[in-house]
């Protein structure tokens, strides 16, 4: 029986923003979800994603087995290793698409960087110009970052894209490369591109504790005496639902096309305020801003983020807030609750089931 909504094609189901958008689409709407997952083979790929149902979804309202039907893929693969006759089918049934697979390591050479980020979305859209060639196809949702603005500065508009700017690191450089190729393609789709993802803003619940987690998780263990960073410059944080949420609205909304900033924007703190938010969390005292150059033993252990600490741009989104009505809450508001709950998951090491955290809503 074929759903109201349709058939949903979904990549990244096992990322961090993927399966918050795949709750999502069980708790709120009809379609049938086809998830392409790293698999040996389709049998493993259902095993694993029945097993992150297990986490996502409380046990009482979990779907029916044949609603999230899992597919082995590989985006490094031609064809994304499907079978002939699997992409056929696909191809003939599926009514959208949500692309949120990629790498987000900032440190990969450019040549791996692009077969994930680049040639991976390619063959996405390979499959998906066929089901719209078909007339099955009617929408195409692409996840990628507001750091495709590189090391840009000043206000960055949704509708720029490439003007020729320079990349703090292989990740933005490719994904502003995947960006071109579903602006090229003719399809109709939606851009979303958010800043640096934490966990829910009303229960801190996050699968992933990477990018900014790690960096706090030093401070709040004393490792962190100084900051290689501006503390006058802005880190644009925006919490996971706030991106799901946008997400939902451009697969079940209107179809609309453009790129959309899920950010912080004017909201978004200092480098300065955040550190004063983290000293509050952790009773310490705020650490210490240097300059490039003035800390090796920090800029080491900052790595890959120093770039990070010293972004001069803010992100205009007001085609997200007015469309799509995507307004995180400032961060202020939801930090202590982000800190709760990595201190009672140990940063990690004693995850609770999203659906748990979800009924038991920790509050600053």
């Amino acid at each position: 029986m074929t759903s109201p909504d349709g058939t949903l094609l979904l990549t990244g189901a096992t990322g961090f923003v993927g399966m918050e958008l795949l709750a999502r689409l069980l708790e709120q709407t009809e379609y049938d979800i086809v998830a392409l997952v790293r698999a040996d083979d389709d049998r493993a790929a259902q095993a694993r994603t029945d097993e992150l149902l297990e986490t996502l979804v409380a046990p009482g309202v979990r779907p029916h087995r044949g609603r999230v039907r899992a597919l082995a893929a590989d985006l490094e693969t031609p064809g994304l290793g499907l079978s002939p006759l699997a992409s056929d089918r696909l191809a003939a049934t599926i009514t959208a698409v949500v692309h949120c697979a990629a790498s987000v390591s900032f440190t990969l050479p450019l040549d791996e960087a692009r077969r994930i980020n680049v040639e991976g979305t390619r063959e996405i859209v390979k499959l998906a110009s066929r089901a719209y060639a078909r007339g099955t196809l009617e929408r195409f949702v692409h996840v990628s970052t507001a750091y495709v603005a590189g090391e840009r500065t000043g206000l960055i508009s949704e509708h720029d894209s490439d003007v020729g700017q320079g990349f703090r690191n292989t990740y933005e450089r490719t994904k502003l490369e995947a960006e071109r190729i579903i602006t090229d393609s003719g399809l109709p789709a939606a851009i979303v591109r958010p800043s640096v993802i934490v966990g829910d803003s009303s229960t801190g619940w996050t699968q992933a504790f990477n990018v900014i987690y790690w960096p706090l998780q030093a401070f709040a263990r004393g490792l962190f005496p100084t900051v290689p960073g501006d503390p006058g410059a802005c880190l644009d944080i925006v919490p996971v639902d706030t991106v799901a949420d946008a997400l939902l609205e451009l697969v079940r909304g209107p179809v609309r096309g453009g790129a959309f900033h899920i950010v912080a924007g004017d909201e978004a703190p200092t480098n300065a305020e955040l550190a004063t938010m983290a000293a509050e969390a952790f009773d310490a005292e705020p650490p210490q801003f240097v300059g490039v150059g003035e800390d090796e033993t920090a800029e080491k252990r900052a790595g890959a983020l120093v770039p990070y600490f010293n972004v001069r741009c803010t992100f205009d989104a007001r085609r997200a807030r007015d469309l799509l009505g995507a307004t995180p809450p400032p961060l202020r508001e939801y930090f202590p609750s982000l800190m709760r709950y990595a201190r009672e998951a140990r940063w990690g090491k004693t995850p609770t089931p999203r659906w748990d955290a979800r009924m038991q809503p920790r509050v600053a």
